[in-house]
């Protein structure tokens, strides 16, 4: 069933929470939802095992190059701001503003 490229499990942007079982379901070929109910079933089963395998996992499994996730957006954010603007609006510096005496 599987293709003949080989496909690396990575974090999914299908995600709730990290991605884990999404790109586990992207991995496997199957809904991420039904592995989502599935984990779910399996943790309540197990006494909250699930959750310490889930944490495992979310550190062990690598993120996707184009993966936008939370963490990513603050990088990616935090990095724009110390570039300097190559086109676009030009910033104006030391500007003093008095308000009308007049009112």
């Amino acid at each position: 069933m599987k293709s003949n490229t080989k496909q690396k499990l990575t974090k999914s942007n299908n995600r709730v929470f990290a991605g884990v079982l999404g790109g586990i379901a992207e991995y496997l070929n199957w809904n991420a939802t039904v592995l989502r109910v599935l984990y779910v079933i399996l943790t309540l089963i197990t006494h909250g095992f699930g959750v310490l395998v889930y944490l495992v996992l979310m550190t062990i499994i690598p993120s996707k190059p184009d993966n936008t996730g939370f963490f990513e957006q603050m990088r990616q954010s935090a990095g724009e701001q110390t570039k300097p603007q190559a086109h676009g609006r030009k910033e104006i510096h030391n500007v003093h503003e008095e308000d009308d005496p007049q009112h």
